[in-house]
């Protein structure tokens, strides 16, 4: 599948055009100008204010990025760095990786024929929600070939991090796991891929059972929405 500009390349591109230290809306106004990005949320403006945020030299967060594009030149006004450079003794930069024994599913629910997922981390943020919300988390084992998915794809999600935060705190009982420390982000991504490494396999079982389409994922959805569930908190079933 053809790769997507990132929100952070987009940005960067938006501000080189522009010429100018600018504000996010100003960003954003270039961005949708040049249609650099699309953004899938009602809150653009502030996706990419998170994701400039995190590739900021000076600015503090717990999901930083290795990667430092630009610099504030003064309160929410932001400007390219003359060169690029890297972030040390951050965390944000493990990436998302997936069994290699689910590729088929995944192949099959991002292809033409089901058209719900137009990318793979689109489908694993649903998959880690069906698998917390069927209680089913399972260990990787052999992951496929390459580096996994950068975290930064999932920016567009406006809920990525925030959900990344309560699966932890929900399966550790404790808020370590939000710390800005590599273990803690070891814990939360090792939680997420396992969740979404258990939703996997219940689609997998699912589509052996049913034909490949839209129609059949709509019925599982549907029978996922309508069932109980005891697990708290109640997160939705949404793609």
């Amino acid at each position: 599948m053809k790769a997507e500009r990132t929100i952070a390349e987009a940005a960067r591109i938006a501000l080189d055009r522009i010429g100018k230290p600018s504000s996010i809306q100003e960003i954003h106004r270039k961005i949708v100008e040049l249609r650099l990005y699309e953004f899938n949320t009602p809150v653009p403006e502030h996706v990419l204010r998170t994701e400039i945020r995190r590739k900021t030299a000076g600015v503090e967060r717990v999901d930083l990025s290795d990667d430092i594009f630009f610099q504030m030149t003064e309160n929410e006004v932001y400007a390219l760095m003359k060169e690029p450079t890297k972030r040390r003794g951050t965390v944000g930069m493990k990436r998302i990786q997936r069994a290699s024994d689910k590729e088929a599913i995944i192949q099959l629910l991002t292809s033409d024929s089901v058209g719900a997922f137009r990318e793979i981390w689109r489908l694993l943020f649903f998959a880690a929600i069906v698998g917390f919300k069927n209680g089913r988390r399972e260990p990787l084992g052999a992951t496929q070939g390459g580096e996994g998915i950068r975290q930064d794809s999932f920016a567009n999600n406006s809920v990525w991090h925030g959900t990344l935060y309560l699966l932890g705190i929900v399966e550790t009982g404790k808020t370590d796991v939000l710390r800005a420390t590599e273990e803690a982000e070891d814990d939360r991504i090792r939680i997420f891929e396992e969740y979404a490494n258990g939703g996997l396999a219940i689609l997998k079982q699912e589509f052996e059972t049913s034909e490949g389409n839209l129609d059949a994922l709509l019925t599982f959805i549907h029978s996922q929405t309508e069932s109980a569930s005891s697990r708290t908190p109640d997160l939705q079933v949404v793609i």
